[in-house]
């Protein structure tokens, strides 16, 4: 079976070619017991882009082979489609025009994290950072001097409507604040955002170009250390509703003042301090940044590795966390 996914992964076909891993592709038939629809009297079967053949058949003499070949083949055709849904449907959700940022922590160039997001809003990575098993894959160990840079003055898709902020993090007890994002633009000196845990209670706070505190949790949550917790906060511009979520559960929830966000990051942009200061110590994991409101449901979706899913007729959800997890 798997000889028969490693042919169809080198067929000449763009959409598949990219699906040529054998960890994938064994993942993929232990999910759907594939070798239950596959008789091993085939030995192999050849796909092109042109045309579909049938090579080095051994077929049982006590079938019919006109009748034999033709269902097998019908068989293979149909899990090739299945295939395919699959992978076109995978990342659906990577689209959403309000998410600025994905950052997995899997997909590393040198010292830079590759955005999954369409945004593009690749990160740096300023020290020597580790990489550990993390809730998904692998999670960034940071710790003081060493964090993320994100280009804030060109920035693409700055949140306009709304602000959410949705990671896994497992932190060292520190008794300082430790920052999981800020920015700074050149209207003024002054931090936009303070994404912070707290021993106190975590703050969730933005002013904006105008110096204007548009919504500020303080204290928030309590969120312990050396355990891995996930944590959402969320900002809607037209209700002004901001709430914090700790493990899918809504912790807070106030009202925020009338104002505008702001959209001049231009100074800097970062993951894990705060003007060399308020430094995060510890794991971070499956980092995401929109620019909306992220709903309850979108949170557990994301908290469960379900919202990057894969959904197949007649199937349960598989989330791409999941198949991220097992490869």
């Amino acid at each position: 079976m798997l000889t028969f996914f490693t042919h169809i992964a080198k067929a000449n076909c763009p959409i598949i070619s990219i699906l040529y891993c054998p960890r994938i592709v064994k993942y993929i038939v232990k999910i759907y017991n594939l070798k239950n629809f596959v008789n091993p009297g085939i030995d192999r079967l050849i796909l092109s882009s042109n045309s579909a053949r049938i090579s080095g058949l051994k077929v049982r003499t006590a079938y019919n082979h006109d009748h034999y070949l033709l269902g097998e083949l019908m068989k293979n055709i149909s899990l090739i489609i299945l295939f395919l849904a699959v992978c076109v449907i995978g990342n659906a959700d990577l689209k959403d025009p309000t998410l600025a940022i994905y950052y997995s922590f899997d997909d590393i160039k040198g010292t830079i994290i590759k955005d999954g997001s369409t945004s593009g809003n690749d990160g740096e990575i300023v020290g020597n950072a580790k990489f550990e098993k993390g809730q998904n894959g692998q999670a960034i160990e940071l710790k003081e001097s060493v964090w993320i840079k994100i280009n804030g003055a060109e920035f693409k898709n700055l949140p306009k409507d709304g602000f959410s902020l949705i990671t896994w993090v497992n932190h060292e007890d520190s008794g300082e604040p430790q920052s999981l994002f800020d920015a700074i633009g050149d209207k003024h000196g002054n931090g936009l955002f303070h994404v912070e845990i707290r021993p106190a209670g975590f703050r969730f706070f933005h002013r904006n170009d105008a110096e204007q505190e548009v919504f500020n949790i303080n204290p928030g949550p309590v969120i312990k250390g050396k355990k891995w917790h996930h944590f959402a906060g969320t900002y809607d511009a037209k209700s002004r509703t901001v709430a914090t979520y700790v493990d899918g559960k809504k912790t807070h929830e106030a009202k925020a003042a009338k104002g505008v966000l702001a959209t001049n990051w231009k100074v800097t942009a970062g993951i894990g301090h705060h003007k060399n200061g308020r430094w995060y110590k510890g794991l971070l994991d499956e980092f995401f940044l929109f620019g909306k409101a992220v709903t309850p449901q979108e949170i557990k979706e994301i908290m469960d590795d379900d919202f990057l899913a894969v959904k197949p007729l007649g199937k349960l959800p598989i989330a791409w966390g999941e198949i991220k997890s097992n490869l």
